[in-house]
């Protein structure tokens, strides 16, 4: 924006970041995408490991309450994220309007890592990484596997005397995924894929 610069430095002109500058906000946007995946993918889940008890009858009660509270207080939170700090940076300066996040970070952390001794952990009972290799390794073994023909009634299970009715292509694709990875058709697929057909 050359013309605001001119505008804020008057007849100095404008100085291109150096490589250095474009390096640091380029890695942190980075490091920060890195971080956001994380993060969403795993809070919610350990917060829910810390008040679920399998032995009380109001088990599942207590965590359809729990994720209630937890979206409305994400949406709450959002909203003031890009109202009150906005307005911070916009009247009093872009440094606190910065400064408050960091600082209400930095007790976020420290507040975790003192309470850590306190928390559920539970254990994985299977590597992430295990499975990512075994799904890479099945896909490329069978990377010329040749799909059957749709128009062909014999491809399909069905009950003697019933309708055949032929999956979607979203449906066959799920089909694709679990023949690669040499997995039956579960019953929880079926629920999840009803909507495909």
């Amino acid at each position: 924006m050359p013309s605001l610069c001119r505008a804020t430095l008057g007849s100095k002109p404008c100085e291109s970041p150096t490589s250095a500058q474009l390096l640091l906000l380029f890695s942190s946007f980075a490091l920060m995408s890195i971080g956001a995946g994380g993060i969403r993918s795993c809070s919610l889940a350990f917060r829910a490991d810390q008040i679920d008890n399998p032995d009380n009858p109001k088990n599942g009660r207590i965590l359809q309450t729990f994720f209630n509270w937890y979206y409305a207080s994400v949406g709450v939170l959002s909203m003031i994220a890009v109202t009150v700090i906005v307005h911070i940076q916009k009247t009093c300066s872009w440094v606190i309007g910065f400064g408050v996040p960091v600082g209400l970070m930095f007790i976020s952390v420290v507040s975790f890592f003192l309470g850590s001794s306190l928390y559920v952990k539970v254990k994985a009972n299977k590597s992430l990484f295990t499975g990512i290799a075994q799904t890479t390794v099945a896909a490329w073994k069978k990377r010329h596997l040749e799909l059957p023909n749709t128009s062909h009634d014999a491809m399909y299970y069905h009950h003697q005397g019933s309708k055949v009715t032929a999956p979607s292509e979203k449906l066959r694709q799920v089909f694709t995924q679990n023949m690669l990875l040499n997995k039956p058709f579960s019953q929880a697929n079926r629920t999840e894929s009803n909507d495909v057909y």
